[in-house]
């Protein structure tokens, strides 16, 4: 095993660095407005997106988009089977181009911080000027004479998920409307956020509504074969997106990402789920992590998560239309393909994602419209040997270690990243996510 270096290009005349081809297993670069076709990485359609609504990030918010999306493709194309040192951790070196060489050699420890805190990797970042110096990628000239049709400070990252539905209207019912802000890669995913979109629309109608839809894709052949599912670095992206959009509206503005609780800290079920099972997307040490750097870079951007300590049932069961949120089709699902069940995209019904999303239902007394592979009440037994049963099994082994030592919590918290020194409110919010999801599985029975 050995490091991997990923190189970026930006722009037609970037002809990158030379390498030390011996101090590396792979050497991969990727490509930024440099041939206009498929074999650059998209941004085409969120740079789009911002020129129509008359929205002008500065270069350096461009430069945290060229480092996002590069982080974002070292994270999916090199394989942590393939190169991973202990079967997880690679070693990754980042050559990228910048506007502000300054400013952002500022922020190598501090990336690198962040990078290691969600992804488990060691990374290395090295900048470097852009090799353009004129080059703009922030658009100009607009397409649009009106601009942007609303005012407002605040953006609400909508992922198509249950609780990015909440987050919104829970923020048109306050009277702030929100530029919708939402990341996908293919259609597959997108295609929930168009209909959560159009519930808000519907119920909404008196309100005028925007949605960016940042597809941000990497080329897959041309830059390296090799494809990583675990994708922890994608939180990165979305929250660079989203802040992104936030500078551009106002000179302070809000970024809102909205989380439960309980999936926020998600906390390692079992002991055997400290690595691969237990993602750091929305951890509050995270948050406080990216707040330092939208502060470095002077964004203007404040990073909120409302419902920080509500559970799912809690944001479900306190949200004005409810009603709306049981009827409409949004995607919660951590792998929610089904195509070799001729199932089309939906809830597989056994993660932990859909545990939590059926325990939110049950606690609000609402019925979910959407539908599921597996229906984990009417199972006859869930092998605890398959997917269908392990988590359903994690979720038994956490709930009976807190019962029996009411301290467990406590560490196990602590285990998840830096919080303080006071974790009472993480605890007894999760402690409540627990209590959700055990009125849920009670009667689940497993073989």
């Amino acid at each position: 095993m050995g490091k991997v270096v990923l190189i970026s290009l930006v722009g037609n005349t970037d002809n990158g660095v030379i390498i030390d081809k011996s101090r590396y297993e792979n050497i991969i670069s990727i490509n930024f407005l440099k041939n206009n076709d498929k074999n650059d990485v998209s941004i085409h359609a969120l740079l789009k997106d911002l020129k129509q609504l008359k929205l002008e990030p500065s270069e350096v918010m461009m430069d945290l988009l060229i480092i996002a999306c590069t982080m974002y493709a070292a994270d999916t194309r090199i394989s942590r089977d393939i190169h991973g040192e202990d079967g997880w951790t690679r070693l990754i070196d980042l050559f990228i181009p910048v506007s502000d060489l300054d400013l952002w050699t500022n922020q190598k420890i501090l990336l690198e911080k962040i990078f290691r805190f969600l992804t488990g990797d060691i990374w290395n970042i090295n900048f470097r000027k852009r090799s353009d110096e004129n080059l703009l990628i922030s658009p100009k000239g607009k397409l649009s004479k009106y601009g942007m049709p609303y005012k407002t400070d605040t953006v609400c990252l909508f992922s198509g998920g249950m609780d990015s539905l909440i987050g919104a209207i829970d923020l048109l019912s306050n009277n702030i409307t929100p530029l919708l802000l939402g990341h996908s890669k293919s259609s597959e995913v997108s295609t929930y956020q168009v209909k959560c979109e159009k519930a808000l629309l519907n119920n909404f109608p008196n309100l005028i509504i925007k949605r960016i839809d940042a597809y941000i894709s990497i080329p897959k052949q041309k830059i390296n074969s090799e494809v990583e599912n675990t994708e922890r670095g994608r939180s990165f992206l979305f929250l660079s997106l989203g802040a992104i959009c936030a500078s551009s509206l106002n000179t302070s503005s809000n970024l809102y990402v909205p989380e439960n609780g309980l999936i926020s800290l998600n906390i390692p079920l079992t002991p055997l789920r400290i690595g691969s099972h237990s993602t750091r997307t929305t951890h509050p040490f995270y948050f406080e992590l990216m707040k330092n750097l939208f502060d470095a870079l002077k964004s203007g951007v404040k990073i909120i998560n409302p419902y920080q300590f509500k559970t799912k049932g809690e944001m479900l069961l306190e949200c004005k239309f409810s009603d709306l949120v049981a009827k409409t089709e949004s995607m919660s699902c951590s792998h929610p393909s089904g195509r070799w069940y001729s199932m089309g995209n939906i809830h597989c019904g056994y993660c932990v994602p859909c545990i939590n999303r059926r325990a939110a239902f049950l606690k609000a007394g609402l019925t979910d419209s959407n539908s599921y592979r597996e229906d984990i009440l009417k199972s006859k037994g869930l092998k605890i040997s398959k997917a269908g049963g392990a988590d359903i099994l994690a979720f038994k082994y956490m709930i009976e270690k807190h019962k029996r030592n009411p301290n467990y919590l406590f560490a196990a918290i602590r285990i998840t990243g830096p919080l303080g020194d006071d974790v009472d409110a993480f605890i007894k919010v999760y402690d409540r996510g627990l209590k959700e999801v055990e009125e849920l599985i009670k009667n689940v029975k497993l073989v």
